[in-house]
């Protein structure tokens, strides 16, 4: 006899499975009619290819899902995919008879948006086949296919990496962040297929901690961008100061704002409590 707890596991994971093919097969539909394209893309054939998230654009304001360009985090991070995709397409001897593509979207730095563009990288896995539909005149349709990703690139922010993983995890596609360094993405067995070429915050955390009992703080205020990234970073960050043997009062103001493209909404210091001026009072950033 199976357990009642693997029934309800079993059946809870048939019913995500469910909603999500439903789900992906509404937007594929969408997708397919005249005039809706992905206007923030670029696509480059290849033989096997790669998808990619970037935050080329800020999020939005005023109903826009996309704001202002991002430079450094959004355009230089894509120009060095497409330079690397140039150096490997390049190199006879490195993949050779064999080019790389590959479809690069936009996550205009919100994890709604980034989640319905990547819809597209698992749209060819649930695509019908329509060899047996015919137009009219006896002829074939005429569709544009979507094109198999056998691997997904981004994406930056943490919270995007995190709503992104959970969809391509069901269609086991594999997906290397760049930047997200959540702790959460850590735990195998809820992004088994979800790695990172940077270390997770827990690191960041530990050497702010060093620094703490370097300079000697008794006293320090945390101050976080609202998120994945800014709060599980200062999460980490008491968890590693009450490991070391700090005092539980070295932690005494925590605040976080609400992320900011410009970074002008960072907390002013005549927020502090007045009981902390017999204090020597720094400021911990996770922004």
């Amino acid at each position: 006899m199976v357990p009642n707890a693997w029934k309800h596991c079993c059946s809870s994971c048939i019913l995500l499975c469910l909603l999500a093919y439903c789900f992906i097969s509404s937007i594929a539909a969408k997708s397919r009619t005249p005039g809706h394209t992905h206007l923030n893309s670029i696509r480059i054939d290849g033989d096997i290819s790669l998808g990619g998230l970037f935050p080329v654009h800020s999020r939005g304001s005023d109903g826009k899902a996309c704001g202002e360009l991002k430079k450094e985090k959004g355009i230089h991070r894509l120009e060095a995919m497409l330079y690397a995709l140039d150096r490997i397409n390049n190199d006879a001897e490195l993949l050779p008879n064999i080019t790389l593509g590959a479809r690069i979207l936009d996550t205009c730095s919100r994890d709604t948006h980034a989640l319905e563009q990547s819809l597209t990288f698992v749209q060819a896995l649930i695509e019908k086949d329509g060899t047996d539909v015919k137009c009219l005149s006896g002829g074939p349709p005429i569709i544009t296919k979507p094109e198999r990703v056998v691997g997904v690139i981004g994406a930056s922010a943490s919270s995007v990496s995190i709503m992104v993983a959970n969809i391509l995890r069901l269609f086991k596609i594999p997906q290397v962040s760049y930047a997200s360094t959540a702790p959460e993405l850590s735990d195998n067995s809820r992004y088994d297929f979800f790695s990172r070429v940077v270390p997770p915050d827990t690191y960041q955390a530990q050497a702010m901690v060093d620094i703490v009992k370097k300079m000697k703080w008794n006293y320090v205020s945390t101050v976080a961008s609202e998120g994945n990234y800014g709060e599980s970073g200062v999460d980490a960050f008491i968890q590693k100061s009450r490991e070391d043997g700090l005092m539980d009062n070295c932690v005494g103001r925590r605040v976080s704002k609400e992320d900011s493209e410009t970074g002008s909404e960072i907390v002013d210091v005549e927020e502090l409590p007045e009981d902390t001026a017999s204090f020597t009072d720094q400021s911990v950033l996770f922004y």
